[in-house]
């Protein structure tokens, strides 16, 4: 499920207060880790969203457009989320890996034609 959906399908019910509590208990790791490249935006937003401690609120400072297009896996009964790239973020992050990959297949390439016409 798309976080952002999910933020809307909780904001106001009883299951919001769960998930702040939950991600309350993470919020000193995930402010540690607010500098990593990437993931960062994502988990600048995540510490902000415990901070204010609510959806509707969270939805007005900038940082809401930062969780567009993460996915989020919740079980609340144990306490567990999982927030993960969506769709979008996966499709770009394939594009990358068959660019280094076809890269990289082409410098093999020139690397063995070189030695076959060195002999």
């Amino acid at each position: 499920m798309l976080f952002t959906e999910y933020l809307d399908s909780v904001e106001n019910t009883e299951q919001e207060t769960r998930f702040f509590e939950e991600l309350a208990k993470t919020r000193d790791d995930l402010s540690q880790a607010v500098d990593v490249p990437i993931v960062g935006k994502l988990i600048k937003a995540l510490v902000t969203l415990s901070d204010l401690g609510s959806i509707t609120e969270f939805k007005q400072t900038g940082h809401y457009h930062s969780i567009e297009g993460w996915d989020i896996s919740i079980n609340l009964e144990t306490g567990n989320f999982s927030i993960y790239p969506g769709a979008e973020h996966r499709k770009k992050i394939f594009k990358v890996l068959a660019a280094i990959g076809i890269g990289l297949f082409l410098l093999w390439l020139c690397r063995r034609y070189r030695r076959r016409n060195k002999k």
